[in-house]
C-alpha cells in the first residue's frame, strides 16, 4: 500500500481557519510564516509546497516570506505573487487589498497585472483598481487594534462590542463618520480613543456595560 499512501499524500490539504476574535500564527513547510486575522481560511497542500509555493486565501493575512521560488496566494478576486517579501492580503466580501511593506509583490486580477513596490499598497473596489502609499511600517491588526476610515459610528461601536465582549449603549443620532483606530486590551484607552474626537463622554458601569453619550 505504499505507492497508494505516495499518492494519497499529493493531494494533502492543510487547511486553517480562525472565528471571530481570534488570530492565528503559521509556519509554512519553508519557514515562511502567515498571520491569519480573524473569520479567515487558509490553505494549501504540504506534499507539493517546495515545487509550488501556493495558498488559497479568504479573508486576510499578513506574509513573511522566505526567499525562493515563486509564492502565490489565490484569492477569489485575485492573486498576489511575490518572490521573498512581507505583505498584507485582504480578500473578503467585495474588498481586495494588498499591502506590500516589503519588496515586491505582483497582484493579478481580471487580466491586469499590477507591481507593488515596498510602502505601497492596491485596493480593488467598484472593479477599479488604485495604488496609494502606505505610511505604517505594519497592518494595524497585527498590532491589536482595530481600524476605521469614515465609519459609522454604530459600525464603531459594534467592533467594540465585540472585542470587549461587552453592551454599549450609544446615542444613535450621531452622524459624524469616525477615521481613527482603538486598541484591544484597554477598554478606558479604547473608549478614549472613539469618544473624544467626536466630543462624546462614556461612563463603565460595569464589567460588561458601558453608556456613550
Amino acid at each position: 500500500g505504499f505507492a497508494l499512501f505516495t499518492l494519497l499524500n499529493k493531494n494533502q490539504t492543510t487547511s486553517y481557519s480562525t472565528g471571530l476574535a481570534q488570530k492565528e500564527v503559521i509556519t509554512l513547510p519553508d519557514n515562511s510564516l502567515v498571520n491569519l486575522n480573524e473569520l479567515s481560511e487558509l490553505e494549501f497542500n504540504k506534499a507539493s509546497w517546495e515545487e509550488n509555493r501556493l495558498l488559497n486565501l479568504k479573508g486576510e493575512a499578513f506574509f513573511d516570506v522566505e526567499k525562493g521560488e515563486r509564492f502565490d496566494v489565490n484569492t477569489n478576486l485575485g492573486t498576489v505573487s511575490v518572490l521573498g517579501t512581507e505583505f498584507n492580503v485582504l480578500a473578503r466580501d467585495t474588498i481586495f487589498k494588498v499591502s506590500c511593506y516589503e519588496g515586491l509583490v505582483q497582484v493579478s486580477y481580471k487580466g491586469k497585472s499590477v507591481k507593488l513596490p515596498a510602502g505601497t499598497e492596491f485596493m480593488l473596489s467598484t472593479g477599479k483598481g488604485k495604488t496609494t502609499d502606505i505610511t505604517i511600517a505594519e497592518p494595524y491588526w497585527l498590532k491589536n487594534m482595530s481600524v476605521f476610515k469614515s465609519a459609522v459610528f454604530a459600525d464603531v461601536v459594534k467592533e467594540l462590542e465585540e472585542q470587549y465582549n461587552i453592551t454599549v449603549d450609544a446615542p444613535s443620532t450621531v452622524s459624524v463618520k469616525f477615521t481613527g483606530a482603538f486598541e484591544h486590551g484597554n477598554l478606558d484607552n479604547a473608549l478614549q480613543s472613539i469618544t473624544k474626537p467626536l466630543n462624546l463622554t462614556y461612563t463603565i458601569q460595569n464589567s460588561n456595560r458601558v453608556i456613550i453619550k
